[in-house]
């Protein structure tokens, strides 16, 4: 494991009334990630040969903006905010399955216990 250094750069947007997220998924191409505040985008992409890492990197993107909007969420509505702990990302082996193609034509999956 390599040390971790200091970030060449840190940018920080103010999102307000004119703010954009966009997921830009392309049929043959690694996708686009892309949050726009005050005039200024910022895009994640890939290289064209998506390894572990980049996986990994989406999974861990997607469980900070989630925990983003759980907080944001929660100071909207007067709550307190929630312990400092570590945001999991590993999806379980229940969630993997979301990912595989549908069997047996079928293009829905069950809902857990009580869902509808």
């Amino acid at each position: 494991m390599t040390a971790r250094r200091a970030p060449a750069a840190h940018l920080c947007l103010r999102v307000g009334s004119r703010h954009e997220v966009a997921f830009v998924p392309f049929p043959a191409k690694a996708p686009m990630f892309v949050i726009g505040a005050a005039g200024t985008l910022v895009s994640f992409t890939l290289p064209e040969q998506i390894e572990a890492g980049h996986v990994d990197f989406a999974r861990q993107l997607a469980a900070k903006a989630w925990a983003y909007a759980v907080a944001v969420e929660r100071r909207y509505r007067g709550l307190p905010p929630l312990p400092d702990l570590p945001v999991p990302y590993t999806l379980t082996a229940e969630a993997e399955t979301l990912q595989r193609p549908p069997q047996n034509g079928r293009t829905w999956c069950r809902c857990p216990a009580g869902g509808r």
